[in-house]
């Protein structure tokens, strides 16, 4: 388990993590992260990736039932750790 220095909440997740290397520290580990959408686009690399975060939908782009079920599959990956932050910040 880690944790990084306290920011400033204005800091960006992609900022916050590009700053803490964590894509090196991940690869280095064997490792990869369920992440939420604040982290799309972090991780480019399409061989060997290690940052899954969802797919994101807007008014012209609208998801396929496939991305919507991987969208599902991801969530209940990471509810049990966002549970634990909310238990963390009580």
């Amino acid at each position: 388990m880690w944790t990084s220095a306290a920011r400033p909440s204005r800091t960006h997740d992609n900022t916050a993590a590009r700053h803490d290397h964590i894509l090196a520290h991940l690869r280095a580990a064997g490792l990869g992260a369920l992440a939420d959408l604040g982290f799309r686009g972090l991780d480019n690399d399409v061989l060997d990736r290690v940052i899954v975060a969802g797919f994101h939908t807007s008014r012209t782009h609208k998801l396929t039932p496939g991305q919507k079920t991987a969208n599902r599959v991801l969530a209940v990956g990471r509810a049990p750790v966002e549970h634990g932050f909310a238990h963390l910040k009580n």
